[in-house]
């Protein structure tokens, strides 16, 4: 008799992403190939050079104010293949050996966000890194309109939609200290 794998078994009861077609937006959707505008640099004229650059990014802001409509621009992140942005990383000499890639599968690195791989009614993603170091706006109309245009996209499900909203959060309510407290004064109990 063959038992399935509980690992699979887990995955079909909590399945991470939904298809989704149309101009509905939700955080946690994902768009691929959006141009974000980003700007050059910033002189003294009246006119900022800017460029457009198409990234894959996902819906950060609130599902409740999206469809209340009380938000005019939406914020969005980038996504990149797991393994083309460490790829990139280690050119630049940043270390993302197995230690590294695990902390982010825990989510122990406040500014990534580890989504799992996709493989659904003729989408494909692979495990892919959300990254909160850079937030785009574009306005809701204009993302409306993509989506719209996008066909088939992937949307996260709860819980995880709830865990990246919250991975988010985390990252940008850090409070740095200017003292810390020395670990010297935990390794031994006063006498």
């Amino acid at each position: 008799m063959n038992v399935p794998n509980t690992t699979q078994q887990e995955e079909k009861e909590y399945p991470w992403y939904k298809t989704i077609e149309g101009d509905s937006l939700w955080q946690g959707d994902f768009l691929h190939d959006f141009e974000v505008l980003i700007p050059e640099v910033f002189t003294q004229s009246d006119q900022v050079p800017a460029q457009y650059r198409k990234l894959d990014v996902v819906i950060m802001t609130q599902t409740c104010d999206i469809v209340q409509g009380n938000v005019e621009s939406l914020l969005l992140c980038p996504c990149w293949n797991l393994w083309e942005f460490i790829n990139a990383a280690e050119k630049k000499g940043v270390n993302w050996g197995r230690g590294q890639r695990e902390a982010l599968r825990r989510g122990n690195l406040p500014g990534y966000y580890l989504s799992n791989e996709a493989d659904q009614d003729g989408l494909k993603m692979d495990l892919t890194i959300i990254d909160f170091h850079e937030v785009y706006t574009a306005p809701t109309n204009l993302v409306k309109d993509f989506a719209l245009r996008a066909g088939k996209r992937l949307r996260l499900l709860p819980p995880y939609r709830e865990h990246l909203a919250q991975a988010f959060a985390r990252f940008f309510m850090r409070v740095g200290l200017p003292v810390d407290i020395s670990p010297e004064k935990l390794r031994s109990r006063p006498t």
